[in-house]
């Protein structure tokens, strides 16, 4: 089985620092990773390089089976046609209603207008959205804005949903009721999930793997039951995770 993402020796540069300093992780398809750490810990700055938005400074990344720094700009389109992606709030254009915000990831698709309206519906549906399509985003909630984020990330069918801040906006029991959509398409369609959040509440117990990250650096990465053991002995994962010893 190819794997969803490889991470192999991934360094990274900002402003003449260490943002990243060498991380190596792996995925397989159909499987979910929750990346934590509290905030500056780099969590956004390495799911925009899942995404290809910026490039390592050193390292390969391969996700879905390609390697990015091999894909030129037309394949490049290509592999974002199998991701979705929830980046950090305020990605909806403030000019479109939500209709025309969730249509944007088809507009090149080879689908009649009546199709997409129809897939849009769909997935307001599934997130619970029914009756916004001509809303404008200023006028709904921080929570109705994140699904229709999510909504947009996962209207054109991705194999790979790269959702940054995964708990951000939403109260405790949409969080659940999203979640519980995320897990009948993990289902249905082996729908791959790489999150960040700030500590592994979010998907309380519901990710394969989970990734502390701290000034650039990873902690730690394995399963849920092995993280809880480990932050029982460890000082440094209690401090990122809940910010004492």
């Amino acid at each position: 089985m190819t794997p969803a993402l490889v991470l192999d020796g991934v360094y990274q540069h900002v402003g003449g620092r260490m943002a990243l300093d060498d991380i190596r992780l792996s995925l397989s398809e159909g499987a979910w990773l929750l990346i934590c750490g509290p905030n500056g810990a780099g969590k956004s700055l390495l799911t925009r390089l899942i995404l290809g938005l910026d490039r390592p400074s050193a390292g390969t990344i391969e996700v879905l089976g390609q390697d990015l720094s091999r894909l030129g700009e037309a394949a490049m389109v290509r592999l974002r046609g199998d991701i979705g992606a929830v980046l950090q709030r305020g990605s909806l254009l403030s000019d479109y209603s939500v209709l025309d915000n969730l249509l944007l990831p088809l507009r090149n698709a080879p689908m009649s207008r009546y199709d997409m309206a129809r897939a849009a519906r769909l997935v307001m549906t599934l997130l619970g959205l029914d009756g916004l399509e001509n809303h404008m985003p200023r006028g709904l909630s921080l929570g109705q804005q994140r699904r229709v984020e999510l909504a947009r990330a996962l209207i054109h069918q991705p194999k790979l949903l790269v959702w940054d801040g995964l708990s951000d906006g939403l109260d405790p029991t949409v969080a659940r009721e999203t979640l519980g959509v995320l897990r009948t398409l993990r289902e249905n369609r082996k729908l791959t999930l790489i999150a960040t959040d700030n500590v592994p509440d979010a998907l309380a117990g519901a990710a394969d793997r989970v990734a502390v990250m701290e000034r650039g650096r990873l902690l730690f990465e394995g399963t849920p039951q092995e993280l809880e053991s480990a932050g029982a002995t460890r000082l440094d994962l209690r401090a990122a995770l809940w910010g004492h010893p």
